[in-house]
């Protein structure tokens, strides 16, 4: 035994409690370009949250990892089967002060699902499971430092876009071109609906030519973003990344209203 260590050592004592907290994004496709970029809320029955949404979020069992918690939190707080979602780790917060009812340090967790896949169900103490849009959500409308929680994730979602496949995990199994380019303009930037189809796939032709991203031989029913096109589907894998950055540079306010859409294919 190194010297200066006692015989025994003590059991440790837990100083603070950990807790895991969910930001979970999508995108509504269908809904106006500023606002199709939403992030799952909540309202609880707890007056601890003083009146205010929060993200869903669990206290850590003794025996559970971290995207174990994070998984049951989803499912607990807005009846999620989050069971094979993509997750990663986003960081952790830990301000003394963060919560008013004793020290919690947060292990932030990052989940990204296409709206078509989702059907909340609010689960016990929760009032209410919303989707609200990103840019819409006032900072002081969310409880403790959950708005940092947002803002950090945020960034996280917009640089990874540029540089990773991401964004194929907010589509349906199946989708256009146009809902692509939706994702990418409702994150990033709206004057992204303006490009034209034909440039806008060229940046997608290593995916076309690996046999990533695949036509399925059918078009879209009527209804979907844009006039019916060619519906392709997604093969690569999660964790796929682009081998140089897609050049488009996201705006950091969108405006609301701008919609336009250049809907061939």
């Amino acid at each position: 035994m190194a010297e200066g260590l006692p015989d025994q050592v003590a059991a440790l004592r837990p100083n603070a409690v950990v807790a895991v907290d969910v930001v979970l994004f999508t995108v509504r496709l269908g809904d106006p370009t500023g606002r199709a970029w939403q992030v799952l809320v909540l309202e609880r029955d707890d007056a601890a949250f003083a009146g205010r949404l929060s993200l869903p979020g669990v206290l850590l069992r003794a025996d559970e990892t971290f995207d174990g918690a994070a998984r049951r939190a989803l499912a607990a707080k807005a009846g999620l089967d989050a069971s094979q979602w993509y997750l990663e780790q986003l960081g952790t917060f830990a301000a003394p002060d963060r919560d008013s009812r004793g020290r919690v340090i947060s292990v932030a967790q990052l989940a990204l699902q296409g709206s078509a896949q989702i059907r909340l169900a609010p689960g016990r103490g929760v009032m209410r499971a919303a989707w609200l849009p990103v840019r819409a959500l006032p900072p002081e409308s969310l409880a403790f430092d959950h708005a940092d929680m947002l803002r950090v994730a945020s960034n996280r979602v917009q640089s990874k876009l540029r540089y990773s496949w991401i964004a194929f995990q907010l589509l349906p199994e199946t989708f256009t071109l146009s809902e692509l380019r939706a994702v990418y303009a409702a994150i990033l930037d709206p004057a992204l609906l303006r490009l034209n189809t034909g440039n806008f796939r060229k940046a997608f032709e290593t995916l076309f030519a690996a046999d990533v991203l695949v036509p399925v031989g059918t078009r879209a029913r009527a209804g979907r973003v844009g006039r019916p096109g060619d519906l392709y589907r997604f093969t690569g894998p999660v964790l796929g990344r682009w081998e140089r950055e897609l050049p488009w540079q996201g705006s950091p306010e969108p405006g609301p209203d701008d919609t336009t859409l250049d809907t061939a294919g």
